[in-house]
């Protein structure tokens, strides 16, 4: 799983065009707009792994934009959520204090803390068939996430990694050269880190919707 994750970045046959774009947009990400273009192109990358296909090119920005700005969207559903069930308990409250303490504790806390562990999970289940509803069906995430095969990835891609490319990209920031290639060692992080996501289910799995 490692090893082809490492590796994935490199597969395509125009990785350093691949390498170019995705530096440019990383660069120019301050302008809002070109995040959604590179989730899009992430949600894509997750898919093709998934697939067992070489990472996708940048092509389509049109279509990268639509899916990165579903993506965002589903996320926000997911926040919202959180927001009115933090408003309902505030308001509880008001009434019974004790209530307000236990739905804080029995539904809040898990639903904060049960969220973002299954950030991965609710990606991958959207990037399977890029359908906003597959990443709503909140019962078939949460089996998702509970799945060992889950857990190993998401200490890859929320702890192990970031800690091993943060180092990696610090030496980077000590030569010029170094600098330079920044942008793209961002990019072949976050590519890692889609193969890594797309090996949350097992291939025989994959084909269920």
């Amino acid at each position: 799983m490692i090893v082809d994750a490492l590796t994935y970045p490199l597969e395509g046959e125009d990785t350093l065009e691949t390498m170019l774009i995705g530096s440019v947009l990383l660069i120019g990400s301050v302008l809002i707009l070109p995040i959604f273009v590179l989730t899009g192109y992430f949600v894509r990358a997750i898919q093709n792994a998934s697939d067992g296909r070489e990472p996708p090119r940048f092509e389509d920005f049109g279509g990268l934009f639509v899916d990165g700005v579903k993506l965002a969207g589903v996320f926000l559903i997911y926040i919202v959520a959180f927001v009115l069930t933090g408003f309902a308990v505030l308001f509880i409250r008001e009434f019974d204090e004790t209530a307000a303490l236990a739905l804080f504790w029995a539904v809040l806390v898990p639903f904060y803390f049960g969220f973002l562990y299954c950030m991965g999970a609710i990606t991958y289940r959207f990037s399977r068939r890029r359908r906003m509803r597959d990443a709503l069906r909140v019962r078939r995430v949460v089996r998702t996430a509970l799945s060992l095969r889950y857990l190993a990835v998401f200490l890859l891609v929320a702890i192990v990694g970031p800690i091993v490319f943060t180092i990696f990209q610090i030496v980077l920031l000590l030569t010029i050269v170094g600098i330079l290639l920044l942008p793209a060692a961002v990019l072949y992080e976050y590519l890692v880190f889609s193969s890594l996501l797309a090996e949350i289910e097992r291939p025989a799995a994959r084909s269920s919707p």
